[in-house]
């Protein structure tokens, strides 16, 4: 009886150490903070990204009534929002994991390169990546401010006994609620509720970055599943043309 219960109190230990370094190594983990570098980058690249395009759509627009010269205007800067669909589609994989593939490109044969051009810039895949571009900023500044509190919470409440340590003379105590936390017992609670909150920052980290994919799978990827039924029919549309003028250049 005695043996069993001296085997039971390292096998609880350890049971119970094991489900603590599961419930912390979230926190740890380089997937975790992948994902908030990836979100805090997001508002920087979006502010710069923001900038750019409303000014070049501005430009573009207001040169229109002079003999259309906001037409070139607009077509590059339809043309550089792919690109900067592509190097967000890059930062997903690198940073999340996430492989986004890029929209489908309009494949029209016997179609002139300015025609294949203009429909490739005016196409629906296009606008969505300029709803993107502009997009990303609002979305990015959202998601910056819920990182920042989701994180620094947790953590200044775990640093509250060590500021009182520190500070013993000229800190009151810390107030939240409308009280003030200066007893041990109270800076004790706060430090467990700090802790529990930082066990759920990961995961709600790593659900902000989940929404952001499927924002950006929908606008700069291949869009929605209507889009890709449209796209089929219309390659299905293109190959038949292409098969009846073979045919009938055979018969010929």
């Amino acid at each position: 009886m005695a043996d069993s219960s001296a085997a039971s109190g390292p096998a609880a230990r350890a049971s119970s150490a094991g489900v603590l370094q599961r419930a912390v190594r979230p926190v740890v983990s380089g997937r975790t903070w992948l994902a908030v570098i990836h979100l805090l980058a997001g508002l920087v690249i979006g502010l710069v990204a923001f900038v750019f395009f409303v000014t070049a759509a501005a430009v573009g627009v207001a040169l229109l009534p002079v003999a259309l010269a906001g037409i070139p205007v607009l077509a590059v800067t339809l043309w550089l929002c792919t690109q900067f669909a592509a190097f967000e589609r890059a930062r997903f994989a690198v940073m999340l994991g996430a492989r986004l593939p890029a929209p489908p490109r309009a494949l029209s044969p016997g179609v002139s390169w300015w025609r294949r051009t203009w429909r490739a810039l005016a196409s629906p895949a296009t606008l969505r990546q300029f709803g993107y571009a502009l997009l990303r900023f609002p979305l990015s500044l959202v998601q910056f401010v819920i990182v920042i509190v989701v994180w620094s919470l947790p953590l200044a409440l775990l640093g509250l006994p060590v500021l009182g340590w520190l500070l013993p003379r000229i800190w009151a105590g810390a107030e939240l609620g409308g009280s003030v936390l200066s007893r041990p017992a109270d800076l004790a609670g706060a430090v467990a509720l700090g802790f529990l909150l930082l066990l759920a920052a990961p995961q709600l980290t790593r659900a902000l970055a989940a929404a952001d994919i499927a924002i950006a799978r929908y606008l700069i990827g291949p869009g929605s599943g209507a889009d890709m039924t449209a796209r089929i029919g219309e390659l299905e549309h293109s190959r038949a043309r292409v098969v009846d003028a073979a045919e009938a250049e055979r018969r010929r």
